[in-house]
């Protein structure tokens, strides 16, 4: 059985405005007049008593008679979901997207997601769902959602971004028994190469060695780090594929340098795929970075970050300003330069010198090849030219060149 009431609500009014209760409390310990009001409120709230005995409440209207129409709806439903009639996640499709992406959130925080990617996975959510007019969970429907993503003026892998969002959150909703199935599942992403608006390049090694004696040279201090500090970080990002968030987490003790084979190590907590890796670095690097720890001004202890600082927030601008110093283009046909470049220019490296694709995945921690393959590996024609160089070419004998032999051989 359902009926309506209006709850009772407590107002603090301070000279006549209105105070929070914490704002309250303050006051009243200073001394200062505060009037406390209790009046009802302006919704009506429903109280429903379910087959089984519980007892639930829910927020209904201002309208009484829009209200009561409900609370009967809401104990139609009880009655039918007890008999079987209808399916238990059939109660969630009228209820607010906001309270479930509210659970999201707090499931999101549980599984160690970090909080960029959960504001973000959030705010592209909820962008989709206001231009798709969704409001509760019955309202998530494929083309709607589709159509919202279409109408956004960004770039296909912006779109496809979205997309993964929303579906993450109606996965999640199936998953948790609020829906009886996963509404957006037939949707899949569109072809990011055809409207590509920003292309990443690699460095070639002379590149990266100008870049590195650039840095080396340069008097400049970015957010902490010295020329030197510069080089050494972009070396170790060329020949490990870390991004700038772990590098920036490295300490003393991730560095084995004097192991067989030297390894870097990056803890779980700030890898990506949330799993402690281990990469084998080549012997020069290691060199390379012993020397850089020898000619600092302390030598760090094993719990001391290797670069520590902010500077991974402005890290893109931070190797623009040393490839200008370098002379090196920023943006050429082939692509754009960044930090994250540094990543692709490891998987280039490791195909230029004819690694398998298992093996440069797992050293560039791809759960899927088809990443490694097609988004990290630049290959230029120069490099598929050299490949091709090398391929053993079965010609057939022209007939001029046999008749040529023959009158040789005649003479």
């Amino acid at each position: 059985m359902a009926f309506i009431f209006k709850k009772t609500v407590t107002r603090w009014l301070h000279q006549g405005e209105r105070v929070t209760a914490a704002e309250a409390r303050r006051l009243i310990k200073q001394g200062k007049p505060v009037e406390k009001v209790k009046e009802q409120s302006r919704k009506w709230y429903i109280r429903l008593r379910l087959p089984n005995g519980q007892v639930k409440e829910f927020p209904g209207y201002t309208d009484k008679k829009a209200t009561l129409a409900y609370a009967a709806e809401l104990e139609r439903d009880a009655e039918r979901l007890a008999a079987g009639v209808i399916h238990p996640t059939d109660k969630f499709l009228r209820e607010s997207v906001e309270n479930h992406l509210a659970d999201f959130q707090r499931d999101l925080q549980a599984r160690g997601r970090t909080a960029k990617h959960i504001t973000l996975t959030l705010s592209r959510i909820r962008k989709v769902f206001s231009v798709a007019n969704v409001e509760t969970l019955g309202d998530i429907r494929p083309q709607a959602i589709r159509d919202a993503i279409l109408s956004l003026d960004v770039s296909t892998e912006t779109r496809n971004h979205h997309l993964v969002a929303c579906k993450m959150f109606s996965r999640w909703l199936w998953k948790h028994s609020k829906l009886p199935d996963d509404p957006l599942a037939g949707l899949s992403r569109w072809n990011a190469e055809v409207d590509r608006r920003v292309k990443r390049r690699a460095l070639s090694t002379d590149e990266l060695r100008r870049l590195m004696e650039a840095a080396e040279r340069s008097p400049r201090i970015f957010r902490g780090l010295t020329g030197r500090d510069r080089a050494a970080l972009y070396l170790l990002a060329s020949y490990s594929g870390f991004r700038a968030s772990e590098l920036a987490s490295l300490t003393r003790g991730a560095l084995a340098l004097d192991s067989n084979p030297p390894t870097v190590t990056v803890e779980a907590a700030y890898a990506k795929n949330k799993r402690q890796d281990t990469i084998p670095l080549p012997a020069n690097v290691a060199e390379y970075l012993r020397d850089w720890l020898r000619t600092r001004a302390t030598i760090p202890a094993p719990a001391t970050r290797l670069w520590p600082g902010t500077w991974y927030v402005k890290a893109a601008k931070m190797i623009a300003l040393d490839l200008e110093e370098a002379g090196i283009p920023v943006e050429t046909e082939s692509g754009r330069l960044d930090f994250h470049s540094l990543r692709g220019t490891y998987a280039t490296l490791l195909a230029r010198v004819g690694v398998n694709l298992q093996t440069a995945q797992a050293l560039m921690r791809h759960s899927d090849p088809k990443l490694t393959a097609k988004t990290y590996t630049k290959l230029g024609i120069t490099d598929l030219g050299e490949t091709v160089r090398r391929l053993d070419v079965a010609l057939p004998t022209r007939s001029g060149d046999n008749q040529k032999d023959s009158v040789q051989g005649n003479t």
